[in-house]
């Protein structure tokens, strides 16, 4: 098959209010997870394209046998932002009669999805949307959102298949008036298995300084408001009181660092919180998720954090106080905890686990086989092209 991937968002940018933000660059094409899953497609014989928005162009390419990435020239940027509606209405006219059998394009609600549907529409092209998103986006985007979808995304359904990432979106979508009909099987965002995968705990916390830890936990993403690590840090002191030895490594950048270490001072956690702001490649990230016990998820507000996938690849559990797909697709897998969203709850489940070592081998092993059967990019490509093939 002659497939065409649409991801014009290759990073998503944390915004503040306003919904302003200088777009995140990825450091090379190969880090993203779009192009780990198109190598996968290409390895199985197909053709591939990537298109991306411009805004996302990186200084390092990548060249990779089956698979061109295309950069799409991004429109009226100060007015639609790339890093949540980029406007890229040359999109169209680089997908037409480029004789694609397969079009998918990433979410319902985006210009994107928009323009591609238009491109293959009285052409032979099957049409598809990885839905991501399982809720109405904040304020007046959420608004128009709902209309979007009442209207313009209700017509365009009619001539696609909708392929959930999730439970949540599957039922996000259904909630919204999207007939069943419509919708294929969940197919996850994938992780590669073979570098995310367990590896010897003692080697990994000497590489990391972490050998005189008794427990570490570890929580990875941008220092963020969104992201609530202000509030496992509060739990961290209340772990500590029990645990003195214990770790918690936060793992990111972002522009919450300077008032997440006046948090960790004033709590006097210094010797505890462990921030690691370096730059990791995918098999030294790895290798940090293997000094910990238990990854922490304390998100405000996000999406399907692909840091989760890459910690129960590692059999590394989770404790999250996020709902949604977390939730509905590792939490309810056995691979994982939920627990309340205030620090004194988040405390108490990580003791708890912490003091079980039964039920933190077995949650590991869950962890680890939950990603294998169904986060993995092996897996992901093969369900992908099984919907396609079946629709040609």
């Amino acid at each position: 098959m002659n497939v065409a991937l649409v991801n014009l968002i290759s990073k998503t940018a944390d915004l503040p209010k306003g919904r302003i933000a200088k777009n995140p660059v990825p450091a090379t094409d190969l880090d993203l997870n779009i192009t780990q899953l198109a190598k996968c497609m290409a390895a199985k014989g197909h053709e591939v394209t990537i298109y991306i928005a411009d805004a996302y162009e990186p200084a390092t390419k990548c060249s990779l046998a089956g698979v061109e990435i295309v950069y799409v020239p991004t429109r009226l940027s100060s007015i639609l932002p790339p890093a949540v509606f980029p406007c890229t209405p040359n999109l169209k006219s680089q997908l037409k009669d480029k004789g694609f059998d397969i079009v998918q394009s990433g979410e319902v609600f985006q210009l994107g999805t928009f323009y591609a549907h238009a491109a293959t529409k009285n052409t032979p092209a099957k049409f598809f949307i990885w839905q991501e998103l399982d809720i109405l986006m904040q304020g007046t985007a959420g608004t128009v959102q709902k209309q979007f979808y009442r209207t313009i995304g209700k017509r365009m359904s009619k001539h696609c298949k909708l392929i959930p990432r999730s439970k949540s979106a599957a039922d996000h979508l259904r909630t919204h008036g999207f007939a069943e009909e419509q919708l294929t099987t969940v197919v996850h965002s994938g992780v590669n298995c073979t570098t995310f995968c367990p590896l010897d705990k003692h080697e990994a916390r000497q590489r990391f300084g972490l050998e005189n830890a008794d427990q570490v936990v570890i929580a990875v993403g941008r220092f963020h408001i969104n992201k609530g690590f202000d509030i496992l840090i509060k739990s961290a002191a209340i772990v500590r009181k029990n645990c003195p030895h214990f770790k918690l490594i936060l793992k990111g950048t972002g522009p919450e660092e300077e008032a997440l270490r006046l948090l960790v001072s004033k709590l006097e956690l210094k010797e505890t919180v462990i921030f690691h702001t370096q730059y990791l490649n995918d098999q030294e990230m790895a290798m940090l998720y293997n000094c910990a016990d238990l990854y922490v998820l304390c998100s405000r507000n996000d999406l399907f954090p692909f840091t989760a996938i890459e910690a129960i690849a590692c059999g590394v559990p989770i404790v999250s106080s996020f709902q949604r797909g977390i939730e509905s697709d590792i939490l309810n897998e056995g691979a994982g905890v939920l627990t309340a969203a205030a620090p004194e709850e988040i405390a108490a489940t990580i003791l708890e686990l912490l003091a079980d070592q039964d039920t933190l081998d077995n949650l590991r092993k869950k962890s680890r086989s939950l990603a294998l059967n169904e986060f993995d990019f092996n897996i992901s490509a093969e369900r992908l092209c099984g919907i396609y093939e079946g629709a040609l």
